[in-house]
Order: C-alpha cells, then structure tokens, then sequence
C-alpha cells in the first residue's frame, strides 16, 4: 500500500471519515514529477474517487 493510501484507510475505515472530506496528493513522491506516467495504484484510486464522488 502507498504512504498516501495507508493515512487515508486509517481515516476512512478505522474512524470513519468520509471518503470525500479526504484529499491526499502524493507530491511528496521521490523522483516523481507531475509529468510521470500515472501507476496502476493511482488510476485504482482516481476510479474510486469517480465511484463515490
């Protein structure tokens, strides 16, 4: 699981936050820049954002 995604299950499955009260962005990403080819991981997490949007 990525550093973003762990914060975020804890939030939402262990205290019940909302899905859409949490916005992560993995800025922090090493040798990553916005110009990177998107992970099978991200584009998971951007279709369940779609979903329960």
């Amino acid at each position: 699981m990525g550093q973003g995604r762990a914060p975020r299950r804890h939030l939402v499955d262990d205290r019940g936050v909302a899905k859409r009260s949490i916005d992560f962005a993995g800025y922090w990403r090493l040798r990553l820049t916005q110009d990177d080819a998107p992970t099978p991981e991200d584009l998971a997490e951007a279709a369940e954002r779609v979903e329960t949007g």
